[in-house]
């Protein structure tokens, strides 16, 4: 990776600062306390691009195309070039003549800031910074990050953001360089500046995966107090491994000719029907032999050079993925790294059992469970063959969040006979059983609750309460029991309730309205610290101060942009109704095929 020497002097400048207020927070910090070291999840970490001159022209938290179309060289346009016209032959010829290289390089092209070289490094000057200080010491963009992604003030307020640290590293990156980066992250970093010899690490998500191998690649290191997982993914994702291998559900292919395809999420429900109908113009095969060669082409250019996307792959389902993608004599050394890491998954309860048994290491696991995948937010995963046979956060299957947990498909039950035997310890709902979860009495469940737990206040006073010492069981505070309902408060944290507080402080309203919105304002904040959750109630408390803001803003014209009364648009209305009615009659006359499979064959 290319880094000029402005960005040198920068970088070593910033380490010499810090390392000067490290020496000043080992005087600072709270010797009694433990530091705690979050691991992000997909998401939660900022990338930077870089010009020559140390400037950063992109920044980005998880997937970034290059469309600075000004950066394109003659060759990249050759490729679109080249794309374009195999896509026009192929609908001239209503045959898919696309060649896997041509994919595979127009891919590279448009994800160039996520290419690595042979020593594998970015190719273009691309950083995911690692602050080595903790939190109380971030500049106000790295806080406002921290902020918006990690939730976390009630445990700053108690142990100090002096001993709250984070551990960020690019989506698209490489396991064993993730886990050695912890590894000296904690060894150079948080140790030295806290005087304490040990951490709790708290990974998110994607962030088990590192701290698995961190357990596998220094299993006598000797420095993990407690583990407090929140939704991680200790053994894959299901859904990851049917992307990467093409595993579509039975009825994938038929899919995009019909209303599923709305459920995608694209926002506009006109999009999906286009779609549907557009979707005719090549034969059904030749649709699904581009869709294929996308996806390879996906794994191929993205996926091989940065493994920490192949930790998602569950164990049971790494031996194909690798028999598939890593089977010749280049793929070697990075098949020699994921079979050390699938090896890592597979024998996951017995290393944390050593790390227990050797170094009194706690381990606690957070948990949403009773969703298919992309039952709410990601509709894409529809598509994919475990889509409804999993219990899930709808990203991440549960025997992977709570390691062991079992399982029958979310919305479904065990049986009766099942149940009343005494050796099951069969959820509320009756789809999960705890009694094969690794620490069945470590491990709190949240039904329904989607897998940005961020948003769930109650999930995260677990957590937090947790690495304070103050849980140790699900047995030891009714207020936080081993399961509880889902709860989502991003629009109202982050949205309704300051502008609510707002428009109270400095808007005159009239007092039959003033006492209305005091009143949603009461109750949502009443709601919020109840830790029982109860979905249905807590959405009513939202909903009531979202109209209640709508209903004051349209009296009061406080925001211009934003609480208005939805106004249907009727001319879209009308379109949107001829193109369901065209889509839905194609549909019901000739099918799932293309036009040529219609009139041709």
């Amino acid at each position: 990776m290319k880094i000029s020497k402005k960005i040198l002097a920068v970088l070593l400048a910033a380490v010499m600062v810090f390392s000067i207020s490290g020496v000043a927070l080992n005087v600072s910090a709270k010797n009694d306390v433990t530091p705690v070291v979050f691991v992000p999840g997909i998401g939660q970490s900022q990338t930077y691009k870089y010009d020559d001159e140390g400037n950063v022209i992109a920044d980005w938290n998880l997937l970034h195309p290059n469309t600075d179309f000004d950066t394109y060289s003659i060759t990249d346009w050759m490729t679109f070039a080249k794309f374009l016209g195999e896509l026009v032959v192929s609908l001239s010829m209503q045959r898919d003549v696309i060649q896997q290289s041509t994919i595979n390089d127009l891919l590279k092209v448009l994800f160039s800031d996520h290419l690595r070289d042979e020593n594998g490094e970015f190719i273009n000057n691309v950083v995911t910074p690692n602050y080595p200080c903790p939190v109380a010491d971030y500049d106000e963009e790295a806080l406002d990050i921290f902020n918006s992604r990690i939730p976390c003030q009630s445990l700053l307020d108690e142990i100090g953001a002096e001993n709250v640290y984070v551990y960020n590293y690019s989506v698209f990156s490489n396991t064993m360089k993730n886990a050695k980066g912890l590894n000296e992250y904690i060894e150079t970093v948080v140790l030295p500046q806290t005087g304490a010899d040990k951490v709790i690490l708290c990974p998110m998500s994607m962030g088990a995966t590192v701290v698995n191998n961190y357990m596998n690649l220094y299993p006598d290191a000797g420095r993990i107090e407690k583990v407090v997982s929140v939704v991680g993914c200790w053994d894959g994702s299901d859904v990851f491994a049917d992307l990467m291998m093409a595993d579509y559900d039975d009825n994938a292919p038929d899919l995009v000719y019909t209303e599923a395809i709305n459920t995608i999420g694209l926002g506009d429900e006109y999009l999906g029907y286009i779609i549907n109908i557009a979707a005719r113009i090549l034969p059904k095969q030749e649709v699904d032999n581009i869709l294929d060669g996308a996806i390879r082409g996906f794994v191929e250019t993205l996926i091989l050079t940065n493994t920490s996307f192949i930790s998602l792959c569950p164990s049971a389902r790494y031996d194909a993925f690798a028999e598939k993608y890593l089977s010749t004599p280049e793929m070697a050394a990075v098949k020699a790294e994921t079979d050390s890491y699938a090896n890592a998954q597979r024998n996951l309860e017995s290393r944390m059992k050593y790390q227990e048994e050797k170094y009194g290491t706690e381990f606690y696991f957070i948990s949403g469970y009773n969703m298919k995948f992309g039952d709410s937010d990601y509709g894409f995963f529809h598509f994919f063959e475990s889509f409804d046979e999993t219990n899930s956060d709808e990203v991440i299957q549960i025997s992977s969040t709570a390691p062991g947990t079992s399982f029958v498909p979310a919305g479904t039950s065990y049986s009766a006979e099942y149940i009343a035997d005494p050796s099951h310890h069969v959820s509320p709902d009756g789809s999960i059983d705890t009694s094969t979860c690794y620490y069945e009495d470590q491990t709190w469940y949240f039904e329904g609750q989607k897998h940005e737990l961020t948003d769930n206040n109650t999930a995260l006073e677990v957590a937090f309460k947790i690495a304070l010492g103050e849980l140790k069981t699900v047995n030891d505070d009714p207020a936080y029991p081993q399961f509880n309902d889902s709860r989502n408060l991003r629009r109202l944290t982050r949205d309704y309730l300051p502008n609510a507080k707002e428009i109270l402080s400095t808007v005159e309203l009239d007092a039959t309205s003033k006492a209305k919105l005091e009143k949603c304002v009461a109750d949502a904040e009443a709601m919020m610290k109840r830790t029982i959750n109860d979905r249905e109630a807590d959405d009513a408390i939202i909903k009531a101060l979202y109209d209640t803001l709508v209903e004051i803003n349209t009296q009061y014209n406080i925001y211009s942009n934003r609480y208005l009364p939805e106004e249907e648009d009727v001319a879209m209305t009308i379109v949107t109704k001829i193109l369901e009615i065209a889509s839905k009659a194609l549909l019901a006359v000739y099918g799932e095929k293309g036009f040529a499979d219609i009139f041709i064959k």
